[in-house]
């Protein structure tokens, strides 16, 4: 066991299942013509398995001091160990497209999510470790609680999957809650056609911002239409009646379309 102790406020609990470990790396379906980033390699349990499997590995730590052990300890001739925050790292300028491999600290999860997605063109596919609660929801389908924008968001870009849930006794410290692995294999074009993709993201996050209300009422509340628009909802083929939550991407996506001619200045 490590002597590091690790720091609450970066939201640290150390990966030390091995058996998790392997799973994690079987998940994400590493071979030698594959470049991995990981995020978060913390003690380098899973970097030792993912350098023997990749081509080459760029493992991003945010801690100085496991920054250095992992320089200490860990000798491959294709493993970069960068000291830098995920959350600003350049992915759009990496030279080969990558597998993200990542075991992501539960209070960043979802804006690192958000920023591996706009940086999707340099990314194959990726391979989380996240709060079960964020995973159940990335994975959910229409019509269910756990169904909301980070759903809508993540899966126009990325075909979603839930590999496999993980005991918080594979951990040290024992987090509070479990976690689970899920798989997001980036997608050739968007799950549904849109002419307007920039107004779309924002009539998700106005459709979800009280998930209550039907749809007449929480576009209405938005302001993003005339009053016009909101009044012709009926002729969009989705009924205004509904509540978000029941919306496919698909059908978010003819929503968006239509309501285009009835932005507001």
């Amino acid at each position: 066991m490590s002597n590091i102790i690790a720091k609450k406020a970066l939201g640290q609990n150390f990966l030390t299942d091995m058996n998790t470990v392997a799973m994690i790396a079987e998940a994400a379906d590493i071979g030698p013509d594959d470049n991995v980033l990981e995020i978060g390699p913390g003690l380098g349990v899973l970097t030792h398995v993912l350098a023997e499997k990749a081509g080459h590995v760029t493992a991003i730590e945010l801690d100085e001091r496991l920054f250095h052990k992992l320089n200490r300890e860990l000798h491959y001739k294709n493993l970069d160990i960068i000291l830098g925050d995920a959350l600003k790292f350049p992915y759009e300028k990496l030279e080969n497209k990558v597998k993200v491999v990542a075991n992501l600290p539960y209070y960043i999860s979802t804006p690192l999510i958000s920023r591996l997605i706009d940086a999707r063109e340099n990314i194959i596919t990726m391979v989380l470790m996240l709060q079960k609660e964020v995973a159940e929801r990335l994975t959910a389908s229409p019509g269910g609680k756990e169904y909301g924008y980070m759903t809508v968001m993540v899966r126009l870009y990325a075909d979603a999957k839930m590999m496999f849930t993980v005991s918080k006794e594979a951990f040290d410290p024992v987090p509070k809650v479990d976690s689970a692995v899920i798989r997001l294999d980036v997608l050739d074009k968007p799950a549904a056609p849109c002419r307007h993709y920039a107004l779309f993201e924002k009539v998700v996050s106005a459709s979800f911002s009280q998930r209550r209300k039907t749809l007449r009422n929480t576009l209405k509340g938005s302001r993003l239409f005339t009053p016009e628009g909101i009044a012709a909802l009926e002729k969009s083929g989705i009924d205004p009646g509904r509540r978000a939550e029941t919306l496919s991407i698909a059908e978010f996506a003819q929503l968006t379309d239509f309501l285009a001619d009835y932005r507001s200045p």
